[in-house]
């Protein structure tokens, strides 16, 4: 009995002999010094026994202590983020620590003059998404725990740091790569764990952050880096999010598709695999009729905060407006593209119609270009959507052309009349139907 009480007692003696040497040490000092943090590098750095006790009593002492800007400023003078982080990565950190240490980080964000510093001296984006590409690895120790329990504390903290205007511009201007790094990691986590992300929230973080990636990424120039999504990725990303939602309609997914519609429309759509690309359809138009059908509270109006630093925005349009946006400017954007060789087309006096359009010969596809029956699949969700919105003078030339483009490009004039019959002549009739919109070399979605 004796033996099996004493580590009991061991530990008892040691935890009140270290709080007697803490009170101690302290009021031998003839002066507190109140810039730095007392102890901190007696027990931080701990060489005992009780080395991980010291550390975890010291990073709760950090986590206590900062609640206002004032301790912000004593935490940077002493670079107390730089060791934290640094030792984050290291072997002597165990995951009580690092969770520790992902919960000082949250609650430093809170601080304007702390969030400033993190992101723009201390690499904060860079840093949680190494900590994200670590939960990305099959291999990792406890990586199951560490998804249920940092993750979610990540997501906030990205969250609140995007939150604020000015850390969006700066990122925006300089730093676009390190959220694009960040977002890469999430995505490849979401479609290769949607499983392991039960919370809906965690998931629908998660979207908001490739949301506004792209949104950012669509506010720089031309000739800056930006962030996309290929059209496989597009393919992937809405398997995963059927997955998350059980292959129901929920709020998440008609923030996939959200997602999906922020991102530029890609010019090889139409070279998907028919059968990834009928499934791709059918899912877009499905969750975007059934936004419309079912008055839910979408996340972002909710608990998410994500876009507050963007200006005041006109009422958005409907989803399944934007997606008949999206598909038609995929496809005239293709059609463009393969025809055209030179940036300067719309300056082209003789390029002012559609029937020009459609009697350019292929130069580099041919008659290849599109996977067998994939501009079909396309005309017909088109067409359908169409029908849903009703006439809309606004959508309806761009609907008109990207029509034409599948249905009529590489037809004779033989073939243009027989569609028509009656003796109208086609030709005649597409001449007199303008360019869209797409067609010039500087519109952006």
């Amino acid at each position: 009995m004796v033996e099996n009480s004493l580590p009991s007692i061991s530990f008892s003696v040691i935890f009140l002999l270290k709080s007697t040497l803490i009170c101690l040490s302290l009021l031998l000092f003839s002066s507190i010094i109140l810039q730095t943090i007392p102890l901190f590098q007696n027990f931080f750095w701990s060489s005992s026994v009780s080395f991980k006790t010291d550390s975890l009593w010291i990073l709760r002492l950090l986590y206590a202590g900062m609640n206002a800007d004032d301790d912000a400023q004593i935490y940077i003078r002493n670079s107390t983020f730089e060791m934290l982080m640094s030792f984050y990565g290291s072997p002597l950190s165990d995951n009580m620590s690092k969770e520790l240490i992902i919960q000082i980080v949250r609650k430093a964000v809170k601080l304007h003059k702390m969030t400033w510093f993190l992101v723009e001296h201390c690499g904060l984006i860079l840093w949680l998404s190494s900590i994200v590409s670590s939960l990305c690895w099959e291999e990792y120790e406890d990586r199951k725990n560490c998804i249920f329990t940092q993750l979610p504390i990540i997501l906030e903290v990205i969250n609140d740091v995007t939150s604020a205007r000015y850390i969006v511009e700066w990122l925006q201007k300089h730093a676009l790569e390190q959220l694009s790094e960040l977002s890469c990691h999430l995505y490849k986590l979401l479609i290769g764990d949607g499983e392991l992300m039960e919370e809906q929230r965690t998931v629908n973080s998660v979207l908001q952050i490739l949301r506004l990636v792209l949104k950012i990424s669509q506010k720089r120039k031309v000739y800056q880096p930006h962030f996309t999504l290929s059209d496989e990725g597009l393919f992937q990303l809405c398997e995963a999010i059927d997955v998350c939602s059980k292959k129901k309609y929920s709020p998440c997914a008609a923030l996939g598709l959200k997602v999906v519609l922020m991102s530029t429309p890609p010019t090889t759509v139409m070279g998907m695999d028919q059968e990834n690309l009928s499934k791709f359809l059918s899912w877009a138009v499905r969750n975007a009729i059934q936004s419309e059908s079912t008055k839910v509270l979408q996340p972002e109006e909710s608990n998410y905060q994500m876009t507050a630093w963007s200006e005041k925005e006109e009422p958005e349009d409907s989803l399944v407006s934007k997606l008949l946006r999206w598909l038609t400017a995929s496809v005239i954007l293709r059609k463009i593209s393969c025809k055209f060789n030179t940036d300067n087309i719309w300056e082209q006096s003789n390029i002012n119609n559609l029937q020009f359009l459609l009697e350019c010969h292929e130069k580099r596809f041919g008659e290849n270009e599109v996977g067998y029956g994939c501009g079909e699949i396309l005309a017909a969700s088109i067409f359908y959507l169409q029908q849903l919105l009703g006439v809309n003078r606004r959508l309806l030339p761009s609907v008109v052309s990207a029509l034409c483009l599948l249905l009529l490009s590489g037809s004779s004039s033989t073939d243009m009349e027989i569609w028509l019959g009656l003796g109208i002549s086609l030709p005649l009739l597409l001449s007199k139907i303008r360019c869209p919109a797409e067609a010039n070399p500087a519109w952006r979605w």
